[in-house]
């Protein structure tokens, strides 16, 4: 029986001893390991955190530079698009009406008259004298204009007639002796009355 107890006193302390020396160390290695593994994996889902942020912020920047290329892309085309509108209206509305107009109106025998009265009067009144010739469009009797004419402004004029020129609306004076001429033919009247007006129709239809 003592024997028997001595054997098992034995294997309790072997048992003892093992787990003290061999488990207890074991263990202790073993939650270190755990330990220092979760550390480890805490680290690694920061880290990895702190790569998707940045990843998430450069996306961001990176979208926000698109947008901003894109928006400014979009304001360019709007603007000339606009433009390009403003143009064809100007176009269609403005100098279709304006040469439609003077078209009309250049090559009415009335309208010359009253445009060489207009002229020779604002010559007169700048004192310049010689003799003058009347060129007339084409387009219209020279007889018609001078019976639209003063006495006063025939006499005044080469020959006491207006002759025809080559241009097809409008009329130029010439100052024989001086080699002046004003020209107030009709593609110089649209000129000058484009000039003029096209401002106050861009502003009435554009506000520009």
């Amino acid at each position: 029986m003592k024997t028997l107890e001595k054997g098992q006193d034995k294997i309790k302390k072997i048992s003892e001893q093992l787990r003290s020396e061999i488990l207890e160390p074991a263990k202790e290695e073993a939650k270190k390991i755990i330990q220092e593994a979760e550390q480890k994996a805490d680290h690694i889902i920061e880290e990895a955190e702190k790569h998707v942020e940045t990843l998430i912020q450069a996306g961001r920047k990176t979208l926000e530079q698109e947008r901003h290329v894109f928006h400014s892309s979009l304001q360019q085309a709007s603007k000339q698009s606009l433009e390009a509108l403003k143009q064809a209206i100007e176009h269609n509305l403005f100098n279709d009406q304006l040469n439609t107009l003077l078209n009309q109106s250049t090559i009415n025998p009335r309208v010359i008259a009253d445009l060489i009265a207009a002229l020779i009067k604002a010559i007169e009144k700048e004192g310049l004298a010689g003799d003058l010739s009347v060129v007339v469009p084409h387009t219209v009797s020279t007889q018609e204009v001078n019976d639209l004419l003063a006495d006063g402004i025939l006499k005044r004029l080469k020959d006491q007639s207006v002759v025809v020129g080559d241009f097809k609306g409008g009329v130029r004076i010439k100052f024989i002796d001086k080699s002046l001429t004003i020209d107030m033919s009709d593609e110089t009247l649209k000129d000058l009355i484009s000039r003029y007006v096209r401002k106050d129709f861009r502003k009435f239809f554009f506000g520009s």
